[in-house]
């Protein structure tokens, strides 16, 4: 029992520390009175029979170490608020120790004795939740706020929740009066003209206003003729920002939306503006509507103010950079159609994808640009000078929008990045069956690509040929993974540093390269391994999951590990744009909670532990040295 005069120190101290400060008072009383102290004197190891199945420990002050037993490598270093020794608590002295603790301070520790702990677990969800045994299980429960997941943000949901299965749908040989006498019977803004299950058009009120009314188009025409042949439709599944961004890209007001290639109903924009305070449509509404850079320019500070509003309602990371990507899609969709009326219609057909984190849909506030073009055919001397036009207006812009040039220059602006589809192919063919290290590092962004406009069949084509290169390409996929392993996580936060696998303290650590950047790549070559070129991080784990390229298990860890290290990320960029200051990547230790310092280890352990089935998967070790 704990010694009456320190209760009040050892309550104070846990009330303050999370998870305990979520505790109530009386289980919080139950912990501090029962807390028992040890105290190590600096090179001093704790007894493996007080750490093996004993109880759960917390630095109170100085700093400990641990370190494998296998090896004798570095696991972490912890100091004042870290807690240990969860991991070991349901083994036994027969098991063998995993890790010991030398103090390399005078250090002194509280103990939660194992039934203590189990107990107090027993009464507290919080509690339960935050020690769940696997480090993805206590980052589910971190990420999963009452808000995390909110449907009732209507740009957020599908299309099949706002659309109109009630459709007014005629023959292509009917009338333009009886069309009209449908939509009005039906209460319909729009008819559908098909065939069958073949839909050929789709005809608006407004199109009988302006394309019969006022240009006198006799009333017993078919309907065929003034009606919008192939008209733009949207997926089931998709989400309803998706089809805000398309309404206004093509100025359309209604969608046909189709399921396994069925029209199942009709999404007006009447439907999407029921909830009108979503600051995210209008935004994307205004951008379509700019006539100038100038105009979009105007736009940046709104896109900042979305991304605090969405950071704010506590939206989760994967959502908020779904939206951000949106949004970033319609300036370089926007940018690319005011180049084409500037410039005029370019000399062969040609596709504009994006790599990177926006091929991802991962883009965040301070995500810069990753973009190239797919030609037709190489272009005569005299075109080229358009589509280095056409690049420059677009990706200068975009910079002007608060998007930065990419600093490794990839980008349609460079020469290298605007090639014919044969050329794209045979660089391909050369990065991935005659890859040496330092080029595939050059180029391995383009290994996320998604297509974004212009002439769709380009891109296909590109990715068609693509994916036979890498069935059995055992060599291929050895210096990705190398490549994957350059860059080690962080071990843990240790006071006002942060300590990195070799040992070094740094004054502050790079989120996205040290974290975020990890998963991306080893969500990569597991999605490459599975034969799919699935651009998103949650697509691809998913996708190698269900092709039993990793378990389940490992998915859902890299998951959730993703999900938080992408909500630290978001959060302090927030924090970062209300004290004034640049946003960055760059994060440094005592700017965290210890709630974030705590999950943030687990994510990186998670991290550490991938990488090390990815050197022995893939035997990599070494194939860059």
């Amino acid at each position: 029992m704990t010694d009456p005069s320190l209760f009040p120190m050892i309550q104070t101290f846990l009330a303050q520390k999370d998870p305990f400060d979520k505790l109530p008072e009386a289980l919080l009383n139950t912990i501090a009175g029962h807390i028992e102290i040890v105290y190590l004197t600096t090179g001093e190891q704790l007894p493996p029979e007080q750490l093996i199945g004993y109880g759960l420990y917390l630095v109170r002050t100085g700093a400990v170490e641990q370190r494998h037993t296998a090896d004798n490598s570095l696991r972490a270093r912890l100091a004042t608020g870290d807690i240990f020794g969860f991991s070991q608590l349901m083994r036994s002295a027969t098991d063998g120790e995993q890790y010991q603790v030398t103090a390399i301070e005078n250090s002194l520790l509280y103990c939660i004795p194992k039934a203590t702990l189990i107990s107090v677990m027993e009464n507290s969800a919080e509690l339960r939740a935050h020690f769940a045994h696997h480090e993805g299980n206590r980052l589910a429960s971190a990420i999963l706020t009452p808000t995390a997941f909110n449907d009732d943000i209507v740009y957020l949901k599908q299309v099949s929740s706002v659309l109109n299965s009630q459709m007014a749908i005629v023959a292509p040989t009917v009338t333009i009066r009886q069309t009209a006498q449908q939509m009005v019977e039906q209460h319909r803004s729009s008819a559908l003209i098909m065939d069958g299950q073949k839909l050929l058009g789709i005809i608006t009120d407004r199109d009988l206003t302006k394309r019969v009314v006022a240009t006198g188009v006799a009333l017993d025409s078919p309907v065929s003729t003034v009606m919008t042949v192939n008209p733009v439709t949207i997926e089931y599944h998709a989400s309803v920002l998706t089809a805000v961004e398309m309404m206004m890209q093509h100025n359309v007001r209604s969608l046909p939306v189709t399921r396994d290639k069925q029209v199942v109903g009709v999404v007006t924009a009447t439907s999407l503006v029921v909830k009108n305070s979503v600051q995210a449509i209008y935004l994307i509404s205004r951008i379509y509507r700019q006539e100038n850079l100038a105009g979009l320019k105007a736009l940046t500070l709104q896109r900042q103010a979305v991304f605090e509003s969405l950071v704010e309602s506590a939206i989760h990371p994967r959502q908020l950079q779904q939206m951000m990507t949106l949004i970033a899609d319609a300036f370089n969709k926007r940018l690319l159609q005011l180049a084409e009326r500037q410039f005029g219609p370019a000399p062969c057909a040609y596709a504009w994808f994006v790599a990177g984190s926006q091929a991802r849909h991962e883009i965040h506030l301070n995500s810069d640009q990753d973009n190239a073009l797919i030609l037709e055919r190489t272009p005569q001397a005299e075109e080229i000078s358009y589509f280095r036009q056409l690049a420059d207006y677009v990706c200068y812009g975009l910079a002007e929008c608060g998007y930065p040039l990419c600093p490794g220059h990839i980008m349609a602006t460079n020469p290298r990045w605007c090639q014919s589809l044969t050329q794209w192919q045979q660089q391909y063919q050369q990065w991935i069956i005659h890859s040496d290290p330092e080029s595939l590092l050059n180029a391995s962004i383009f290994l996320d690509l998604r297509f974004l406009y212009g002439a769709k069949p380009l891109f296909h084509s590109l990715q068609q040929s693509i994916t036979p290169l890498l069935k059995n390409n055992g060599r291929f996929l050895r210096i990705l993974a190398a490549n994957s392993l350059r860059v080690s996580p962080p071990l843990g936060m240790f006071r006002q540093f942060v300590l990195v696998k070799n040992g070094d303290n740094l004054s502050v650590f790079n989120i996205k390269k040290q974290a975020v950047n990890l998963i991306v790549e080893l969500s990569r070559l597991y999605a490459l391994d599975a034969g799919t070129l699935l651009p998103g991080t949650a697509d691809r784990l998913q996708y190698s999951a269900e092709h039993q390229i990793i378990s389940h298990a490992t998915h859902k860890e890299l998951l959730k590990a993703f999900d938080f290290i992408n909500n630290v990320r978001s959060t302090h960029q927030l924090q970062s744009l209300k004290a004034s200051q640049p946003v960055s990547n760059h994060i440094a230790p005592d700017s965290l909670t210890q709630f974030e310092r705590n999950h943030l280890k687990d994510a990186f352990r998670i991290i550490a532990r991938t990488q090390e089935a990815i050197m022995q998967r893939y035997g990599a070790k070494g194939v860059l040295q």
